[in-house]
């Protein structure tokens, strides 16, 4: 069965198109990114803007074009956090239906930590044993705790995310240290609300833009993020945490423009939220899986047509 997927963040809208078993094994044929800023200003105003729903629009049109492309039928697009704060909600869902003749789903917390799980833990055949599975996003940072092949056992959103930090704390590049400090207050605070307990004999697994862009940036290849055998060492992140809060925008974006187009402003933030949790937690280190929220919700439709 081929199936797309199109999973729409508060920073980015990602597309995935995959045929998919009857077994739940999945294969990607096609995958795209970017960057439409969904949530912009949404901490502030409540609304998602105009601008900003053109973007949308304008995007899901071209990823329309890809998925016609691969002679796919069936589309699943769904929005997250934005859209849930979001007090035009319905306007967006509108708006998508019109512009594109697309179903807006817009995912409530829990829908997107399960699919986000089982996107990411899917890049591990040979994964049995708990893991948790970190997801750093735009608006908020989901933490979900469970067993492969199984639903969640545990899930935490945090309204913390990259955009949202960066409009509140870190507007300034780089920012200043009491800047940088209300930020990482703002993430313990939201640790402390939520009851989560973490320790290294449950692997932590990054899934989404954040873990990806820095394993690039240490060095990585795609090809080794593809293979599930990525692993950021806690030292490592603590030192890009370090570094990215010392650079200007042109320098962070120079590290590679490929994937910080659109990103060099909120990746200090994201590889903050990612430091500040594993030293709470005293972590060794975080893997990076390949996969994610979009590739969770070709599964999940795959298992409701089979």
């Amino acid at each position: 069965m081929r199936l797309a997927a199109i999973d729409v963040g508060t920073n980015t809208a990602l597309l995935l198109v995959a045929d998919v078993r009857r077994e739940g094994q999945l294969t990607v044929l096609h995958e795209a990114e970017r960057v439409i800023r969904l949530g912009e200003d949404v901490d502030e105003t409540g609304t998602i803007c105009d601008a900003a729903m053109a973007r949308l629009g304008q995007v899901l049109l071209t990823y329309r074009e890809l998925i016609e492309r691969h002679h796919t039928r069936e589309v699943v697009v769904v929005g997250t956090s934005a859209a849930r704060d979001a007090q035009n909600q319905q306007e967006v869902v509108d708006f998508v239906a019109r512009e594109t003749g697309y179903t807006f789903e817009v995912l409530s917390g829990a829908e997107e930590a399960r699919w986000s799980f089982a996107g990411a833990v899917s890049a591990y055949a040979d994964r049995d044993a708990a893991c948790a599975v970190l997801d750093i996003g735009g608006g908020s940072t989901e933490v979900i705790l469970g067993h492969p092949d199984q639903p969640p056992e545990t899930a935490h959103s945090l309204d913390v995310g990259s955009v949202r930090l960066t409009e509140r704390f870190l507007d300034e590049q780089p920012a200043a240290p009491d800047a940088i400090a209300r930020a990482e207050d703002a993430i313990t605070q939201a640790l402390d609300e939520t009851p989560l307990t973490l320790d290294a004999a449950t692997p932590l697994i990054g899934t989404g833009g954040t873990p990806i862009c820095l394993a690039l940036v240490e060095g990585f290849t795609m090809d080794e993020i593809r293979s599930g055998t990525v692993r950021l060492p806690a030292a490592r992140v603590q030192a890009w945490r370090e570094r990215l809060f010392t650079m200007p925008y042109e320098e962070v974006f120079d590290l590679d423009p490929r994937i910080m187009e659109g990103r060099a402003d909120v990746f200090p933030a994201a590889v903050l939220i990612l430091d500040t949790l594993l030293q709470r937690f005293d972590l060794p280190a975080c893997h990076v899986s390949p996969r994610g929220l979009r590739h969770g919700l070709v599964l999940r439709h795959a298992r409701e047509q089979f």
